[in-house]
């Protein structure tokens, strides 16, 4: 997979939330006929053989045998990304609202710049910092429709609980993966992310099947969903992986403001939910934090090209 440029990593991060946002909505579908583990499961071989052939066709110096710290840091990848917040994803949304994981969607960015900031001393600039905070302001605006009270804990179930578990494992795979596309190219370590986590579910959806609801095998509106979450997923997290190489974890995390509001404008589509005031001034607050987010990369470019005009001085490249 070639490196992104800078504009091509705000499209597809963009791209990527769009289509993530269209997730939950979809889950719900399926997860009438299959249980979440054995959905989890199921994608994940789907995925892995998907991207598997992908590899192949690359070329040999792709599937190359990797060093043995390289298939530890792969089964970590698949512990956090596949295992944990994939697989606690459709738990969280079998067992909560709609409204209520949209909520804690909007700590994802957080979470990630401030998980980023720890382990990779990634620093944030104060408009980025503005840009994740108005983001988070207008994804909680929708959802809540300016009732910002909703957030009490007291409220929430405990889908909530999982949904907030799986946002902290997407971020260990955000983070932790950063500097693993250093050394390995983002297809090889999705791959193994996903090949190592598969290995882990299979086991675990066998084992927890004869406690689980018994699913509908033959069901089409299931298959459909699980094949649309998988190869589109697996596509999402290459290009995922790709664009965080070259914007840095916490500037693919504001893009991630963007999931939650598609996945109410598909509830507004298909279940005829009405769009109000806090709906547009949400979106216009969303994308004003992307806009900030998003812009210091565009003046650190024209500093460099002008020797540092704009600053005084030139600056150094930041090191995403």
């Amino acid at each position: 997979m070639p490196r992104l440029s800078q504009t091509r990593a705000y499209v597809a991060l963009l791209l990527i939330a769009a289509l993530w946002g269209t997730f939950p909505a979809t889950s719900k579908l399926a997860l009438d006929d299959l249980p979440p583990t054995l959905l989890t499961a199921l994608r994940a071989i789907v995925a892995s053989a998907f991207l598997g052939v992908l590899l192949l066709r690359s070329g040999a110096d792709a599937v190359r045998a990797p060093a043995p710290e390289t298939v530890r840091a792969f089964f970590v990848l698949g512990v956090a990304g596949v295992v944990l917040s994939m697989h606690i994803a459709y738990w969280g949304i079998y067992t909560t609202t709609a409204a209520n994981a949209a909520i804690l969607q909007a700590a994802s960015p957080v979470m990630i710049a401030l998980g980023a900031r720890l382990y990779l001393g990634e620093r944030l600039h104060r408009a980025q910092q503005a840009g994740v905070a108005l983001s988070a302001l207008g994804v909680l605006l929708v959802v809540t429709e300016g009732q910002l009270a909703e957030l009490a804990p007291s409220e929430w179930r405990l889908g909530d609980f999982l949904t907030l578990l799986g946002l902290t494992a997407w971020t260990v795979y955000t983070v932790y993966g950063k500097r693993l596309i250093a050394t390995v190219p983002p297809a090889v370590a999705t791959t193994g992310a996903y090949v190592c986590g598969t290995l882990l579910l299979v086991p675990l959806a066998v084992v927890t099947l004869p406690l689980m609801p018994r699913p509908r095998l033959a069901s089409p509106i299931a298959w459909a969903v699980l094949l649309y979450h998988a190869i589109l997923g697996a596509i999402a997290h290459l290009w995922w992986y790709a664009a965080v190489e070259r914007v840095g974890p916490s500037r693919a995390a504001i893009f991630l403001n963007v999931t939650p509001l598609v996945g109410m404008a598909l509830a507004a589509a298909l279940l005829g939910e009405p769009i109000g005031p806090w709906q547009i001034g949400g979106v216009a607050l969303v994308m004003g934090g992307v806009a900030l987010t998003t812009r210091r990369a565009t003046d650190d470019r024209r500093v460099a090209r002008s020797g540092g005009e704009l600053g005084g001085s030139p600056r150094p490249p930041q090191s995403h």
